[in-house]
């Protein structure tokens, strides 16, 4: 089972859980139905910003992200993703100077970056005063309609029996410093692209808080519930 939860109440009891196995990040869907966090899919004005379904799994070598999305010939498009671990306190900012910013008491220390158009990503980490920013050293499949990355524990510098919960939010943007979160998967008030139409363009960043929690340790789960149920008890 996996919950929605505001970061602001991470002090709190969180209750959270996680599913362990490996990913082939090839494009291809092998997650299992139990890993999906998130049915985002079909809430913005136009399907080429759409993130679709949200997956997440981890083993001992990493975390694991998948989720739909298909920019349909569309230019510009780009997505991030945030990474966040409790104690860790990292940015404010976009790293790639879009119209997207952090707020509240935890904030993200990693953001992965991806330009579609010409496969460029970046690994972006805080260190203290900005963002390190490395190119091209993430294992992040986009050409096909189902995305995926792999978040190796060397890459993100921790051990997952010290943190064993890492929050996560996952965006789709354009190329522009006016531009800003066209979708979210968890912050789905805050998008600027809805079916009733989209904001292009804003002249302020919109400021984030919540995240996706899961638990690393795993199975956890000693019931099932559907998803809707979850999403009605935790939204």
């Amino acid at each position: 089972m996996f919950v929605k939860v505001p970061v602001l109440i991470v002090a709190l009891t969180v209750v959270c859980f996680g599913w362990a196995h490996a990913i082939v990040i090839d494009g291809v869907n092998d997650f299992a139905p139990a890993d999906l966090i998130d049915a985002d899919g079909g809430d913005t004005e136009h399907a080429p910003l759409d993130i679709g379904d949200v997956y997440v799994a981890h083993d001992a070598a990493g975390i694991y992200i998948g989720y739909g999305h298909d920019q349909d010939g569309w230019s510009g498009v780009q997505v991030g993703i945030a990474v966040m671990f409790p104690t860790l306190v990292g940015g404010t900012t976009d790293p790639w100077g879009h119209q997207i910013g952090f707020q509240g008491v935890c904030l993200p220390y990693f953001v992965a970056y991806k330009n579609i158009d010409s496969d460029w990503d970046e690994w972006c980490e805080w260190n203290g005063a900005g963002w390190t920013q490395t190119p091209n050293i993430l294992d992040w499949i986009v050409s096909t309609p189902f995305d995926e990355i792999a978040l190796p524990y060397d890459l993100l510098g921790v051990d997952c029996a010290v943190f064993s919960q890492v929050f996560i939010e996952i965006w789709i943007t354009q190329d522009g410093a006016t531009k800003g979160p066209l979708d979210f998967s968890y912050n789905d008030d805050l998008q600027l692209s809805t079916p009733l139409g989209t904001v292009w363009d804003v002249d302020e960043p919109v400021l984030i808080s919540c995240y996706h929690c899961i638990e690393l340790y795993g199975p956890s789960a000693a019931e099932s519930s559907t998803w809707g149920g979850i999403k009605r008890l935790y939204q």
